[in-house]
């Protein structure tokens, strides 16, 4: 337990083995939530200069972003295997929306720098989570409870300040949608009907991101961020094949890719962990049976 501390500087400290018992700083917390509320900001100014094709096409790059952000500022290491892998499935994905965007992907600069902003604060947060996470031992709900807590202080303020959150009690707090209220047409929504819908989206996606936070905690930024591209692109796969688009070659080029690198990282996390179950196995048998000669002894 004394030893290791040139590990601490080389490694990051869940990998480092050594864990702080003591309460988050509340100063993490609050970085956190900066650096998502820019993420989400940047996100939704980058649509002013960006159609969703173009934005999409972006944003599938996120898994690019986390892992050059873990080796960079988190001094992580990833074998050839990994940055394959993500290349694949990089590729993939690009491949597929190109050819459903073809001239209509509209990229301006601006857009593509607060996109470029955005994905940097994601890798950051990313690989932030899984060290805070390991290194204070939290759970990852009381974690997602606190992070969120402290980013809905400072975006009620930002909305008060803004008139955002006056607008929107106002919308709650009478029936029908926006339009019908402008229009002073007939309502298609109660109010509590939109509360109840706040409410379930509101609960839905904390579960998401309990989840989420739970793979970063266990598996790692770089598993959380190619599960997300994953469900992502089955998203996108599921509702071209549902609404009948057409189909080229470069649609399917696109799947075959991106299943592809699924598939190999898969399989090469199966043989790692095979590996690994033969690799520790036979030492803690050797282990049990000294363990049970020297109580015989005894």
């Amino acid at each position: 337990p004394g030893g290791g501390g040139g590990g601490r500087a080389e490694h990051p400290p869940s990998v480092a083995g050594h864990a702080h018992r003591g309460p988050v700083p509340t100063e993490l917390y609050v970085g956190l939530s900066i650096l998502r509320a820019i993420d989400l900001g940047m996100t939704n100014l980058a649509m002013q200069y960006l159609n969703y094709p173009a934005k999409t096409l972006m944003k599938s790059t996120r898994v690019v972003f986390t892992m050059l952000f873990g080796v960079v500022v988190a001094k992580k290491r990833y074998g050839v295997a990994d940055y394959s892998i993500v290349a694949l499935m990089v590729a993939g994905l690009v491949l597929f929306m190109h050819a459903d965007s073809h001239s209509s992907a509209v990229f301006q600069p601006v857009g593509i720098a607060m996109l470029t902003v955005s994905l940097l604060c994601d890798g950051a947060i990313s690989n932030m989570s899984e060290q805070i996470m390991n290194w204070y031992s939290v759970g990852q709900d009381e974690f997602i409870y606190r992070l969120y807590g402290t980013a809905l202080f400072f975006i009620t303020l930002a909305a008060g300040a803004r008139g955002d959150l006056r607008d929107g009690l106002a919308f709650l707090s009478g029936p029908g949608t926006l339009q019908e209220m402008e229009a002073g047409s007939d309502p298609t929504w109660s109010v509590s009907g939109k509360l109840l819908t706040m409410a379930l989206f509101s609960a839905t996606g904390f579960l998401s991101s309990s989840c989420s936070a739970a793979i970063t905690k266990s598996f790692g930024a770089l598993a959380m961020s190619i599960t997300s591209t994953a469900r992502k692109a089955a998203t996108i796969f599921l509702s071209f094949a549902l609404f009948k688009n057409e189909c080229t070659v470069e649609h399917v080029s696109g799947i075959v890719l991106f299943v592809a690198s699924l598939v190999a990282k898969s399989l090469r996390a199966s043989r790692s962990g095979h590996r690994h179950h033969h690799h520790h196995g036979p030492h803690q048998y050797v282990d049990k049976r000294k363990s049970h000669q020297g109580e015989e002894a005894v």
